[in-house]
Formats: structure tokens, sequence, C-alpha cells
């Protein structure tokens, strides 16, 4: 009776402990992260509203609508701005990928944009991994809004991330 006492009290103590280590999983995502950090790329667990938001996922149980929002990892390059950067006009640009697995772009582009820029991200765009949600750029930042499923895919997100931000993001007149 006092062995199987002793070992239902380590099972108490221990299992708190096991259950608080990382999984397989979480290690390789803090891997991934690591990776990112490592080439200036910074990353941020965030919410952003979903480009898709008409899917009966957004219904409650209750049969109450819930806000359309998906919790995804941002990975974040800031480009290098151009010394006149306040004199230039505002460009920012978001792409989507649809219900039917197709990029989309989310307005109509600023003709300021450079068109290179544009027809690069439209060629390359469905290269990145099958679960990167939208794409966007907003006041000199970079972004890439993904769920980080498969690892190894960090390399083609860092890779799009430092192409992009090596193009120039104005036409130049």
């Amino acid at each position: 009776m006092v062995y199987v006492l002793i070992g239902v009290i380590l099972i108490v103590i221990i299992v708190p402990i096991i259950s608080v280590l990382p999984s397989a999983r979480q290690k390789e995502r803090m891997q991934m992260r690591m990776i990112a950090r490592a080439a200036g790329v910074s990353v941020e667990l965030t919410s952003i509203d979903d480009p898709n938001p008409k899917q009966g996922k957004y219904i409650a149980y209750t049969g109450k609508p819930i806000p359309p929002v998906l919790k995804v990892v941002a990975y974040r390059l800031q480009r290098k701005r151009a010394r006149d950067w306040r004199h230039l006009p505002k460009v920012s640009w978001c792409m989507f990928r649809g219900l039917d697995n197709n990029w989309h772009w989310k307005a109509e582009l600023n003709e300021a944009m450079n068109n290179e820029l544009a027809e690069w991200i439209e060629t390359v765009a469905p290269d990145l991994p099958p679960d990167v949600v939208q794409i966007e750029e907003d006041s000199y930042n970079i972004c890439v809004y993904w769920h980080e499923r498969s690892k190894g895919d960090e390399q083609t997100v860092l890779g799009f991330l430092k192409h992009s931000s090596g193009l120039p993001l104005i036409e130049s007149g």
C-alpha cells in the first residue's frame, strides 16, 4: 500500500512538469522562428481579419455568428527607405489566398507602385507555402501571414521577403 501511495504522489508531481515541456511540433516552430530572427526578420503572433470571411466556420455552436478573425504568425521585414521617402507617394498593397487557392489583390494597386514588383509578386505568390494566408506591405513593412505548418517552408518565406524588399516599391519616374 505504501508503494502505491508513493507511486501516486510521484505521478502527481511528474505529470505537470512533463505537460509544461514543449512538444516536438512546438520545438520545430521555435527553430523556424529562430532562423527567421537570425535572418533579420521579425516574427510576431497576431490576428488578422480573414480574407475569406464567408465560411461556415464562423458560426458558433449556438448558431450565432462570430468575428472572422484568423490567428496567424507574421513574418515582417522592414524595407530600406530612400532618403526622400517622406516626399514620395504612399504605396501599400495586399494579396490574399482565396478559397479557390488562387492569389487575389485586395484592392486596386496604387499607380505609383513599381510594375516590376507587382509582376514579381504575382509570379512568386503561388510558390509560397500552402498555409500562407496573406501577404502585404504597409509603411515599408513587408508581411507574410501564415500558419507555419511545415518545417523548411521558412526558407521560402524568407527568400520571398528578402527578394521583394530588394525590388523598388515606387516606380521611378
